[in-house]
């Protein structure tokens, strides 16, 4: 694909449903990622190459800092993140995105989120069960029945 005008290598990995690693990946001429020209021509990896990157989002796996650094104008900078990312998408070959929900599960196990709630419910089945036989009680001594 020949790059034109107005072009960024983010723009055309949103464009191709792929991630901006894979499509770097794919490009190992591309020293900078902010730095191609008008009728540089790209290669577009085919689907079944880009092992875990098909997405809407061209910024997915990449770090905050990554994507801070790419907007650094710092030129060494801006390749050492390019490299990074061309690197870590052939070395992800194979592989397929991680699971959702299994990330949650431990992000969920890790802040403690999960211990918190269980005690909490238990806290309050307590109470519940607390009441209701407070409330039984209650109800034999209006009765006449005693205790």
């Amino acid at each position: 694909m020949k790059i034109k005008s107005g072009d960024t290598l983010s723009q055309i990995a949103k464009s191709k449903g792929m991630t901006l690693k894979s499509l770097l990946a794919a490009n190992p001429q591309i020293k900078n990622a902010n730095q191609i020209r008008v009728g540089q021509t790209i290669k577009i990896p085919a689907k079944a190459m880009q092992a875990g990157s098909a997405s809407k989002n061209p910024y997915e796996g990449m770090t905050r800092t990554e994507m801070n650094m790419l907007r650094s104008k710092d030129k060494g900078q801006n390749e050492a993140v390019t490299r990074t990312a061309q690197t870590q998408q052939k070395n992800m070959a194979g592989r397929t995105s991680p699971n959702t929900a299994k990330a949650d599960k431990v992000k969920d196990k890790k802040s403690g989120r999960s211990a918190m709630l269980a005690k909490a419910n238990a806290l309050k089945a307590k109470k519940q069960k607390q009441e209701a036989e407070k409330k039984k009680l209650l109800e034999r001594a209006k009765s006449g029945r005693g205790f």
